[in-house]
């Protein structure tokens, strides 16, 4: 069953997020939010159920053909699970900007942005943590 999407990375969808129901959805905000915002940006999205956004958070941050990934749930430690990449990638931990508050993600985080999407649809059809990527978690 697929769980309709609240996206939140501007701070105008507060009131009005974006919606997303479909992976056509997912593969256009992706597409928008990389002619949007160039490589350099280090742009984050909040993403949760739209019936139940309290279930669990994923975290999407998208910088040019990389980015994060971040899932916080009732089955994930405190800290939440970050995305670990299966090559080198960043190896210091890398800043990813949700409007203007910084987040850190920790080293061999950042993931290709194929693999992003391929774990937002994950979402959308599970409500749970995506397993099409490696996870890690920080202390």
């Amino acid at each position: 069953m697929a769980h309709t999407l609240n996206v939140y990375y501007e701070k105008q969808h507060t009131a009005d997020p974006v919606v997303v129901t479909t992976p056509e959805d997912i593969r256009d905000l992706f597409a928008a939010v990389r002619a949007k915002y160039p490589a350099g940006t280090a742009l984050l999205m909040t993403v949760v159920p739209a019936d139940y956004p309290w279930a669990s958070e994923l975290t999407v941050g998208i910088d040019g053909d990389k980015g994060v990934l971040r899932y916080a749930g009732q089955d994930s430690p405190p800290t939440g699970c970050f995305s670990k990449s299966a090559e080198p990638s960043n190896t210091e931990p890398v800043i990813y900007y949700f409007v203007t508050a910084d987040n850190e993600f920790p080293p061999c985080a950042e993931i290709p942005v194929t693999d992003l999407e391929t774990a937002l649809i994950d979402y959308m059809t599970t409500g749970q943590r995506p397993e099409t990527i490696e996870w890690q978690t920080i202390r």
